[in-house]
């Protein structure tokens, strides 16, 4: 009888005999059942309060506040008349029949093909190794290129200016033009070119000797080749082109 009236140790105590109890783990196998039973419980209770929550809004949305039923009409069909695409028109002139034309003859305007003579016509032109041939073969003429005419520098009758050196000097300085450029920069000189007087009295060949500036040398050979004809040169009684030079005076008269 003692037996059965002493204590029966717990499944805690004999699981944590001779253990640490303080640590925390004993307390808590300690309530666990009775935190168990309180979490199912709680549990429980949410759910049928939700249950009974989701009801009584389920009733109250089925309400309806419009009309109960909503009439759709929709428009009556039409019937569609398809009106078939019209016919292409041909045109009168492809219907009418084409009549045949006769043929047109036309004159042969071909050139004749130049007969080429067979081997034996060939054979025939050759005797004793000799082509016997009706065509003449004529060498090419080389052109004659003319010896370019000897210029002389002194003759026995000098080319002259109608009327003299002095008619020269003149028509010169009449008809020179001095350049506004050259007067405004102050160039002045003399500027000698040669040219040659052909054997018709003509100038040719105008070429500078000294050069001043390039403004003075153009107005001297633009002055020169409206010289007009001089005498020509004579060499034997001969006319022949002769050199002939000149000064021309460029000169700025500050007065």
């Amino acid at each position: 009888m003692k037996r059965n009236k002493e204590k029966v140790p717990e499944f805690d105590e004999i699981i944590f005999e001779n253990r640490n109890k303080n640590y925390g783990a004993y307390d808590l196998r300690k309530k666990y059942k009775s935190a168990a039973s309180i979490s199912i419980l709680g549990g429980v209770t949410f759910s049928v309060v939700l249950l009974i929550t989701l009801s009584f809004k389920t009733e109250e949305g089925t309400a309806l506040t419009g009309p109960a039923n909503v009439l759709i009409e929709l428009a009556k069909p039409v019937n569609q008349v398809i009106v078939p695409p019209p016919m292409p028109k041909i045109p009168s002139e492809l219907m009418r029949s084409i009549n045949n034309l006769p043929p047109k003859v036309v004159s042969d305007s071909m050139e004749t093909t130049p007969f080429i003579p067979i081997t034996d016509v060939v054979n025939a032109t050759i005797k004793n190794g000799n082509i016997i041939d009706s065509a003449v073969y004529t060498e090419p003429v080389t052109p004659e290129i003319p010896a370019e005419e000897k210029v002389f520098v002194s003759v026995e009758e000098m080319p002259e200016y109608p009327g003299g050196n002095q008619a020269l000097l003149k028509y010169i300085s009449v008809n020179l033009i001095y350049p506004p450029d050259a007067q405004i920069n102050n160039i002045q000189g003399r500027v000698i070119l040669k040219f040659v007087v052909n054997r018709n009295g003509s100038v040719d060949r105008i070429e500078i000797i000294r050069s001043i500036d390039s403004l003075l040398d153009n107005e001297a050979i633009r002055v020169v080749m409206t010289l007009p004809k001089f005498k020509p040169g004579k060499q034997g009684g001969v006319p022949v082109p002769v050199w002939f030079s000149l000064p021309v005076l460029f000169k700025i008269d500050n007065n």
